[in-house]
Order: structure tokens, then C-alpha cells, then sequence
């Protein structure tokens, strides 16, 4: 029969976490949603129900308001856009157009003030803007 420690136990759990985090990678997403002013205001939508477009659509429309992604890491692209859909439809968007996608790096250099510089690295940081859109009724 095989048998341990319970100092050997105690490692099980935090080995498996650790490893759960590594495999998982950092991703980090914020949210900042911004009605204008001015602008009806609607009861939520479904989420699934909103659509992300690349460009301002034709039809009639609303302007609702901005919600802004700030990204770090590489989340999935379904990721990205469930936050999108979810932030839209608190504001009772039909849909949202993108009108910025930009990533930006920012170089870190690392080091002392006896030896000087001993590495560099790269951070970036995706910054994505789309506006929330309700259609007119009478559009359809």
C-alpha cells in the first residue's frame, strides 16, 4: 500500500493550481463602457442577440455609447468578443461597430546602477474602441 505524508499531501493541491495557472496564461481584460449624453436609454439585451460589425452600418441608427477593452495578454477572440456583446447589451445595443483596434509595446529595460542594462523586454497592451449602436424601429 502506498502512503504519504501529509506534508506530501499538502503539495497535491498547490502543484496542481500552479500548473492549472501556467496552462491557462495570463490574460487580463478591462472594461470601461460610456453612454453619451443625451442618448435614450434601453432596457438590456440578450447578449448572443448583439452583433460586432467592422465598420458603422448604413441603416438608421442610435449612437449609444463607447465601450473600451483594454487587453494584456492573448485572450481568445470568442473571449474578447463575449465581453463586448455583454458590455453592449447592458446598454440595449443591437449591435457594435469597431473604430479602433491597436495594439501598443512598450519596451522595459531592466538592469542596476552598478552593471547597467541587463535585459530587455517587450510588454503589449491592446486597446480596443467600438460604439453601441441601437437600430431605428423603422429601419427594418
Amino acid at each position: 500500500m502506498w502512503r504519504t505524508s501529509l506534508k506530501e499531501q499538502r503539495w497535491v493541491p498547490a502543484a496542481l493550481l500552479a500548473t492549472v495557472a501556467l496552462l491557462s496564461g495570463c490574460a487580463n481584460i478591462s472594461e470601461q463602457t460610456h453612454a453619451y449624453l443625451g442618448s435614450p436609454e434601453y432596457p438590456p439585451t440578450a447578449p448572443g442577440a448583439v452583433q460586432i460589425l467592422r465598420a458603422e452600418p448604413k441603416r438608421p441608427k442610435v449612437l449609444l455609447g463607447e465601450i473600451i477593452l483594454g487587453v494584456e495578454g492573448n485572450p481568445s477572440r470568442q473571449t474578447l468578443e463575449a465581453k463586448l456583446k455583454a458590455a453592449a447589451a447592458k446598454l440595449g445595443a443591437d449591435a457594435v461597430f469597431v473604430v479602433s483596434d491597436r495594439t501598443h509595446v512598450f519596451p522595459f529595460v531592466y538592469g542596476d546602477w552598478y552593471w547597467g542594462p541587463m535585459g530587455v523586454t517587450e510588454e503589449a497592451h491592446r486597446h480596443i474602441v467600438v460604439v453601441a449602436i441601437k437600430y431605428k424601429a423603422d429601419s427594418l
